[in-house]
């Protein structure tokens, strides 16, 4: 204390012990807030992640799900008999959240004294994701994961009617081209 009070006068100690105790309750305040965790955040986080999962990689299950449809459909085309279906994806499911942008574009023009002239333009734009009431960005478009390849492995693929009616069921269920389907007898 008494380096301060050699530079400071007692009336201004005075009025500056109140004012370094609030400064010292809002850094232990500020401190305390930073390293409790709220529920809610970790809550959010957790969405986050999973909504990043999803659109990283189709899901086991929904690849089997879907496999499984349509083992169920072409089972029941007349000759088929006992049907496997494998299905690989090429890409993931795709979602496209809607944003406000805000682009701003400035052009500046200077001329030296010899004549010349010079032009610059910057642009900046800025971008924000537009959220619900709870949190949630609102999504523009949903896009389906992209289906790479079919194989269709069918007891009664040996009659060409049959796998001529499977190749045909495959590529109008999946909406994918003919070089992606093939067609083998068990």
């Amino acid at each position: 204390m008494k380096k301060i009070t050699g530079i400071f006068s007692s009336d201004e100690i005075k009025k500056m012990k109140p004012l370094m105790f609030l400064a010292a309750v809002c850094i232990i305040a500020l401190i305390a807030i930073s390293i409790i965790p709220t529920g809610k955040e970790s809550k959010e986080e957790s969405k986050v992640v999973s909504n990043n999962k999803t659109s990283e990689e189709p899901t086991e299950k929904e690849k089997k799900d879907l496999e499984a449809k349509l083992t169920e459909i072409l089972s029941k085309i007349s000759g088929a008999g006992d049907v496997d279906v494998l299905i690989t994806f090429d890409s993931s499911e795709e979602i496209v959240p809607a944003y406000n942008s805000n682009t701003t574009t400035e052009t500046t023009k200077e001329q030296d004294s010899s004549g010349g002239e010079r032009t610059t333009t910057s642009s900046t734009e800025n971008k924000t994701m537009i959220t619900s009431d709870d949190k949630d960005p609102v999504v523009l478009k949903t896009s389906e994961a992209k289906v790479k390849g079919v194989i269709v492995v069918a007891s009664g693929a040996e009659d060409s009617t049959v796998k001529q009616l499977l190749y045909d069921a495959v590529q109008t269920s999946l909406q994918v081209s003919g070089h992606q389907v093939e067609i083998y007898p068990k």
